[in-house]
């Protein structure tokens, strides 16, 4: 019998690199275990991210996240032989952390393609994402409690602050609770849905139509949206003020130096 890394689903590696213009799609290419991210894939995929961010000049203008053979992925791979011993599991949810700062840190925006199965670390890998496209009838559920966890990598604050408190807990809390992609897309977790088996096409689609902005504006626009979002008003205002003066200083404006440090709140007239 095949091992989990040498099966013939996987012979090209357990993750695939595809660059079209300034789109890249990155597979998660374990099919046969339903795209569980093993060991080595996490760190394939930390390391490939990390080489995409890099200020080089050959960053893409947006990244595409999916899965292979009709699945996103089914989350962590409680199958790896040292599952249940304590320091290996510390390792691997250290390259899940490294891969969720990696998404947050990318100067570019990343859009999960999602089929099948989101589930656990799946789930929050998507919801790393900036936006989210799935197949109508894509699953998302948080099947930790039932195998001796609980989420770690910011799934359920992702869910309460896109879904709401009830999705969240029924997902985290009810035994084999799975949530479509329509139902998330009408509770604003999920941006756009489409027939089954088109979420990669669109994905791209919508990426290459991302990427042809202005890459100084994009990064600024990505890093607004992640900056500020679970802030308070009167931060987020800070926030979006020194995100305003890097666009236009990248822009190349004439426009006079600000007042005050661009972390700062503007004032906002009585």
């Amino acid at each position: 019998m095949s091992s989990p890394e040498t099966a013939p689903e996987a012979a090209r590696g357990p993750l695939l690199v595809e660059r079209c213009g300034r789109v890249v799609t990155l597979t998660l290419n374990r099919p046969h275990r339903r795209n569980a991210m093993s060991t080595v894939m996490l760190d394939q995929l930390a390391r490939t991210l990390s080489q995409l961010t890099n200020p080089d000049g050959t960053a893409p203008g947006a990244l595409v996240l999916t899965g292979a053979g009709g699945t996103f992925s089914s989350g962590a791979d409680t199958r790896e032989p040292d599952w249940r011993d304590l320091s290996r599991r510390a390792v691997r949810r250290a390259h899940f952390r490294t891969v969720f700062s990696a998404l947050h840190a990318a100067p570019f925006p990343v859009v999960a393609a999602v089929e099948g199965y989101a589930l656990g670390g799946g789930l929050e890998l998507a919801l790393a994402c900036d936006l989210v496209v799935a197949g109508e009838g894509a699953l998302f559920g948080l099947p930790e409690l039932e195998v001796g966890a609980v989420p770690g990598g910011g799934a359920v604050h992702s869910l309460l602050r896109r879904a709401g408190r009830g999705v969240a807990a029924r997902m985290l809390l009810i035994p084999g609770e799975r949530v479509r992609a329509d139902e998330l897309a009408r509770l604003g977790a999920v941006e756009r849905t489409v027939p089954d088996g088109g979420a990669l096409a669109e994905a791209r689609a919508l990426a290459a139509s991302v990427a042809a902005g202005d890459p100084a504006l994009l990064e600024a626009g990505v890093r607004l949206l992640r900056d500020s979002g679970h802030l308070d008003r009167s931060a987020a205002l800070g926030v979006e003020n020194g995100y305003w003066w890097q666009a236009a200083s990248a822009a190349n404006r004439e426009l006079p130096p600000p007042s005050r440090s661009p972390s700062e709140s503007p004032s906002l007239p009585s």
